[in-house]
């Protein structure tokens, strides 16, 4: 028999059986590169976290094509390591009809009792706690009429006018959006650069390695990812995201629903599902689950922040309540991209309020929710949201502020705040330091 202990100890989950079975042994009919990759895999050395990250991404990711227990062990006990328990003890449920070990299927049914336990405590506090802040506590999307607010007509012609005259000239087009993908992962605190490294970025986008080599670009200077190599995946799983949304510009666009949500999520995630968290001194091991809501991971998210010298507790959707929450996001956007009359900066402050407080992942809701109120821009002939990591305090502050005024219609405050945020980004074309 063979013991499945020669593993990596960063993902260890030491409150598990010991298991021997030849079923966990690596299959030698996967094909020779995934067995080489798998075995040099486990040669890294354990104290380094970026390598343990890069582990992590690659199991997971081989396991979505090839579920092997081998394997299934490894990521259940990397993501219980790192807390993510719902979607560990799936694995483990599922490895526990294959197996047939008496203690380990009787640690599997324990352990599933006890986190549902856990779980169900913890969504009850959520929604009872006091700790929010009154104004921020959650409301159904059913609350949340369309806006009824407009832009002004001559500042809707001026923008239009302005990124008329910019997008076909000196590549702008592919300039702005490679300005978004950077900035829209700024705001979130993923990384930093620069400023040399950032405007190379923009001008040669994310892809190709001898114009990388050729300007010298360096780490990020501040985040949690401080490794040039793993910013540069997450900006092209950013950027295919992005690019994937003007499939919406059609005259008859798809209708969005959650299966594409997760599908797009998963996209812009995929590199972001097991990272190296360099925010601190001492560095950290961080796991998402990507493409599933919370409802299936069975987590509730909170978010803090400043405003007038006091700090707001934010309150999402409770996890038992979001796919049905997000079904119902996803009819009310079909509806309103496709309103003709709907100013598209007013459906942007919709689709980005509504979406963000739903909450509907683990992490990435500002950047998808950014990307989906780009939509009614982009059907329009517009270029997508951009919000510089400069204007975040102004829009962090409205998106709460709105909350406030939603009941009720009211997105005018959000909806210039993205007008005039998205006309400053536009003007950088105009006079480019990149």
């Amino acid at each position: 028999m063979v013991h499945d202990s020669t593993y990596l100890p960063c993902f260890l989950n030491v409150d598990r059986p010991q298991i021997q079975s030849l079923q966990l042994t690596l299959p030698t009919d996967l094909p020779t590169q995934i067995i080489r990759q798998i075995n040099d895999s486990l040669e890294i050395d354990p104290s380094d976290g970026r390598s343990c990250a890069a582990t992590g991404r690659l199991w997971d990711y081989i396991l979505e094509s090839h579920r092997i227990p081998y394997l299934m062990l490894r990521v259940a006990d990397m993501r219980m390591s790192m807390g993510s328990k719902v979607t560990a003890l799936a694995l483990y449920d599922e490895l526990k009809g294959i197996l047939n070990n008496p203690e380990f299927s009787h640690w599997v049914v324990q352990s599933k009792l006890s986190v549902q336990q856990e779980t169900h405590s913890l969504l009850s506090e959520y929604k009872d706690s006091s700790y929010f802040t009154p104004s921020q506590r959650w409301v159904p999307t059913a609350q949340h009429p369309f806006p009824r607010c407009r832009l002004e007509k001559e500042d809707l012609q001026r923008f239009r006018e302005l990124w008329e005259s910019l997008k076909f000239k000196n590549n702008n087009e592919a300039l702005f959006l490679n300005m978004h993908c950077l900035e829209t992962n700024y705001i979130e605190g993923t990384f930093a650069f620069d400023t040399y490294t950032n405007d190379r970025l923009v001008v040669i986008g994310f892809y190709d390695q001898e114009q990388r080599l050729k300007y010298d670009l360096t780490d990020p200077e501040r985040g949690a990812v401080r490794s040039l190599q793993d910013a540069l995946s997450i900006l092209q799983d950013t950027h295919r995201a992005l690019t994937h949304i003007y499939i919406f510009r059609e005259p008859e666009p798809p209708a969005l629903d959650v299966q594409m949500l997760c599908q797009l999520h998963a996209e812009l995630m995929k590199t972001s599902r097991v990272l190296y968290d360099e925010t601190h001194q001492k560095g950290r091991l961080s796991y998402t689950n990507i493409g599933i809501t919370r409802q299936t991971s069975r987590v509730n998210v909170t978010a803090s922040s400043m405003f007038r010298g006091e700090i707001v507790r934010v309150q999402f959707c409770p996890f038992d309540e979001v796919e049905a929450e997000l079904d119902l996001f996803c009819r009310r956007f079909n509806e309103i991209i496709r309103d003709d009359d709907m100013d598209p900066f007013a459906a942007a402050a919709w689709i980005s309020y509504t979406f963000v407080y739903i909450h509907p992942f683990e992490d990435g809701n500002g950047r998808l929710s950014r990307m989906l109120a780009s939509i009614p821009l982009i059907r329009q002939g517009l270029p997508p949201i951009c919000i510089r990591k400069s204007s975040q305090v102004g829009y962090i502050a409205n998106l709460n502020k709105t909350r406030e005024m939603a009941r009720h219609g009211d997105y005018k405050g959000l909806m210039r705040t993205l007008f005039t945020i998205n006309e400053n980004s536009l003007a950088l074309l105009l006079f480019p330091a990149f």
